[in-house]
């Protein structure tokens, strides 16, 4: 008779794999070092750093160079309430983040608060997720837990993201289509508009199984899996408040109702997967349908360029604060409670 496996799950010894093959090339990486002086390394550490913030400042330079300057500075909106808006906004992912993961390693995050800056530049500046990775990474080495640990809670939080944003994602569209103002619609494409609801309602139902079998997807408890969903729906509710407000206060004589159309596009932007620099596709379309706004299209123009110039500045302060926002190994105190990633 055979003897019972003792493999874990597949999953964990994937990222026990992973983790050895990583701790091997840290070990090459110190046998190396030790034969490296100490006033080389440090001169090559900060070369890396700085040229890690050359090729992020090159793409976002890049982003920067379609802007039309001469038209935002003619027509930047002139109230302060569209920039203390827009600067929550901004806000609004790497502090839900922080929440977030705060709830799942049971402590206080927010004294890293760099990192979900950081984090937050790399998904928007490359690919969606990149950031994430970078995140895993820092977790391992600055929290000093396993690879299985920071993949998991990464996972969590992914997923319970992808959850509330998908059923917040829902109900406005469904509440758009039945009760709204479909000229913005009939702009688009049937067929683009039926495949953009087919895959948002889709992942809406993926997200009903998360949390219906959390016990076989998820790392955290109950507990934990109800606060991250609400943060999550908080910060997307937040989103699609703050900015309407933003564009209301930042042409003036408009009213909310006027851009409910446009925060719908928006908000099927943001859930269009493994897209960089989202901010940038939104503006192309909303640049295309600033006519259907009741609105002088220049000033609709320039205020949605200027958003978009400002999404990039905050991007550069925010791998500006990423950098000199050190982080130094802060360890666990313990193993976390009711909740924490196994």
């Amino acid at each position: 008779m055979s003897e019972p496996s003792s493999a874990g799950p597949p999953g964990r010894d994937a990222a026990a794999r992973v983790g050895a093959r990583v701790a091997a090339l840290r070990e090459l990486g110190e046998h190396i070092a030790e034969r490296v002086p100490s006033r080389l390394r440090k001169g090559l550490r900060r070369a890396l750093s700085v040229g890690f913030f050359v090729v992020i400042a090159l793409v976002l330079y890049r982003q920067l160079s379609g802007t039309d300057w001469s038209e935002v500075l003619r027509s930047v909106p002139r109230s302060p309430w569209f920039y203390v808006i827009f600067l929550v906004r901004y806000l609004n992912v790497p502090i839900t983040d922080a929440l977030s993961y705060s709830a799942v390693w049971a402590t206080n995050l927010f004294r890293h608060f760099g990192v979900f800056l950081m984090k937050r530049v790399i998904n928007s500046s490359f690919s969606g997720g990149s950031g994430d990775v970078y995140f895993l990474l820092w977790t391992v080495r600055t929290l000093r837990v396993t690879y299985w640990q920071a993949f998991s809670a990464g996972k969590d939080v992914t997923l319970l993201s992808a959850a509330a944003a998908n059923a917040v994602a829902v109900v406005v569209l469904g509440a758009y289509l039945a009760f709204g103002d479909l000229s913005l619609v009939q702009a688009v494409s049937p067929a683009v508009l039926g495949l953009v609801i087919g895959v948002t309602l889709a992942t809406a139902v993926l997200s009903l199984f998360v949390v219906r079998f959390r016990g076989k997807v998820l790392g955290i408890g109950t507990d934990v899996m109800w606060r991250i969903l609400g943060y999550h729906g908080a910060r997307s509710i937040a989103k699609i408040l703050l900015l309407g407000l933003q564009w209301t206060v930042g042409l003036p004589g408009s009213r909310f109702s006027d851009w409910i159309g446009l925060l719908v596009v928006d908000m099927l932007v943001a859930r269009t997967p493994l897209v960089p620099a989202r901010e940038f596709l939104f503006l192309s379309l909303a640049l295309s349908l600033a006519g259907t706004i009741d609105a002088p299209e220049v000033q609709v123009t320039a205020m949605f360029l200027t958003d978009t110039a400002l999404m990039q500045l905050g991007s550069v302060a925010s791998l500006i604060a990423g950098i000199v926002w050190k982080s130094k190994p802060d360890p666990l105190p313990r193993a976390p409670e009711n909740g924490g990633p196994k």
